[in-house]
């Protein structure tokens, strides 16, 4: 199978600005793998992020069959590894997308959909996953901005 000049020149444009001036100081990678130890563990990662942690609505609009909710909040990581994040990220921004009226009462299922390398913004989850994941099976997404 041959490769599509299109994936050619997708992957020259977007895959070679990544880690171009390396993966950040030996300091910070020690201290990465050292806070992964924590997160690998049930017993403590459950307990790193508060239930009523802070998360900022910006705006609610109903879109048709669905209302689109968006937001932002400030990472719990700059909290458990200070000064490892540039400023830049450290502010997540999200939309969720909701059905005007669950299915069942008790369960409201909820999808988290993180970006692919190179999505940018949330219009193609929302328009090409998520909606259709709601419209068929009733299940709400959260639509995570990549930082970068």
């Amino acid at each position: 199978m041959t490769v599509s000049r299109l994936d050619q020149l997708y992957r020259r444009l977007l895959l070679t600005k990544f880690f171009t001036r390396g993966w950040g100081k030996p300091d910070n990678l020690k201290r990465l793998f050292a806070f992964r130890k924590i997160l690998s563990n049930r017993d403590t990662c459950q307990h790193l992020v508060a239930s009523d942690y802070p998360i900022n609505i910006d705006s609610e609009t109903r879109d048709g069959d669905c209302i689109i909710l968006e937001g932002h909040f400030t990472s719990p990581f700059i909290h458990h590894l200070p000064g490892i994040m540039p400023k830049e990220v450290e502010t997540a921004s999200f939309q969720m997308i909701l059905p005007l009226q669950w299915q069942h009462s008790t369960v409201k299922p909820v999808c988290i959909h993180l970006a692919g390398t190179g999505d940018h913004y949330f219009w193609r989850r929302r328009i090409f996953t998520a909606r259709p994941l709601l419209k068929e099976s009733g299940i709400a997404s959260i639509l995570l901005e990549n930082p970068y």
